[in-house]
């Protein structure tokens, strides 16, 4: 019983903490969604690092190094994090900020960028926040060339 005097109060305490830094009303990630898409990102990472390989193994060195801004479907801060880290495990891809509503991303070869590619991976972080997946408002555009 005197598990529960003191227990209670700091089950009461840390909760009032966590609340009061990250509120139940942010988004968070679904689990369902994260044990469905660990696989898909954890392929995603290998065949990047077998890109990567390749091309620094080439005597040719085919990169053409660069930069791209990807328009993203959402501000929310916590969304557009983890969409930064999936695109830096992506192939040959490094997402180095968010300026005016679009992700900033260095590619290892501009002429490889595939926007369509980072757009579905923006849909399933959306996803794995429970968050509605709606179409682009850049659809059929290609914005990402700068």
């Amino acid at each position: 019983m005197d598990a529960l005097y003191y227990g209670a109060p700091a089950v009461l305490l840390t909760t009032s903490i966590s609340l009061a830094l990250y509120p139940a009303t942010q988004p968070g990630i679904r689990l369902w969604w994260a044990v469905l898409y660990v696989p898909h990102l954890l392929l995603r990472g290998f065949l990047g690092g077998l890109d990567v390989a390749r091309r620094v193994l080439d005597p040719r060195l085919p990169v053409r190094p660069g930069w791209r801004r990807v328009p993203l479907l959402t501000n929310i801060a916590e969304v557009n994090a983890v969409l930064g880290g999936v695109v830096s495990v992506l192939p040959g891809s490094l997402a180095a900020g968010i300026r005016n509503g679009a992700l900033e991303v260095h590619m290892l070869d501009t002429e490889d960028f595939n926007l369509r590619s980072l757009q579905a991976e923006e849909r399933r972080v959306l996803r794995l926040f429970g968050m509605p997946v709606v179409t682009p408002r850049y659809a059929g555009e290609n914005r990402g060339r700068s």
